[in-house]
């Protein structure tokens, strides 16, 4: 009851797979309306950071541009520096990536592992399964109960507790969960495709 909760609101961002940009401002208006409204920063120190936070994604020349006028990944890439400009210790991004078509979505995945090795903390709701081999643990929901927890070998270890729940493990995890099946001596809890190509080679040249 003493917490301040509108306080530790203000330590958290949230990026949604809508971009919730306001279609009448600029992309500038958008970035910095809540640095002004919620940080009392004043209009030039909005600015500025918003102008620092657009040349470090690559679209400080969209910085006059109205929402309209950019790609889905260009928005969402928006979206994300908006919320770095309110300077969080979190980020939640709720299916950040689900909109986008395949460039897009490897700019904007790109950007989120920047944001963590920046020392952010990130937490990245989604159903792609290759998009959470990035992450450091994978926490599975099922019916709002925590169904698996580790790291991402550890989780997609498990091929088939996910395909019960409806889930699939990553293209390359499939695979070679599908040879071991077959009987052939490879590990079914392979996550990456270089290390699927260096099993696979070895059982080839073993012979």
């Amino acid at each position: 009851k003493k917490t301040d909760i509108n306080l530790h609101r203000q330590k958290m961002g949230m990026v949604f797979q809508h971009f919730n940009l306001f279609p009448h401002m600029t992309v500038l208006g958008n970035m910095t309306l809540a640095p002004r409204k919620l940080l009392g920063k004043t209009r030039a120190q909005a600015e500025e950071r918003a102008m620092q936070l657009l040349q470090t994604v690559g679209l400080a020349d969209r910085a006059e541009a109205y929402p309209s006028q950019l790609s889905g990944g260009q928005k969402q890439r928006i979206a994300i520096a908006g919320v770095l400009a309110m300077m969080p210790e979190c980020i939640v991004f709720d299916e950040a990536t689900a909109m986008l078509d395949p460039k897009g979505r490897r700019d904007v995945m790109a950007m989120i592992q920047k944001i963590h090795e920046s020392g952010i903390t990130v937490l990245h709701i989604t159903h792609n399964m290759n998009e959470a081999l990035l992450a450091d643990r994978v926490v599975v929901v099922n019916d709002g109960t925590l169904f698996l927890s580790g790291t991402p070998r550890e989780v997609f270890s498990h091929v088939e507790e996910l395909k019960s729940i409806g889930l699939e493990t990553p293209q390359v995890t499939e695979l070679c969960h599908a040879l071991a099946e077959e009987g052939i001596a490879i590990d079914g809890d392979v996550i990456s495709t270089d290390e699927a190509a260096e099993k696979i080679a070895a059982l080839y040249f073993a012979k």
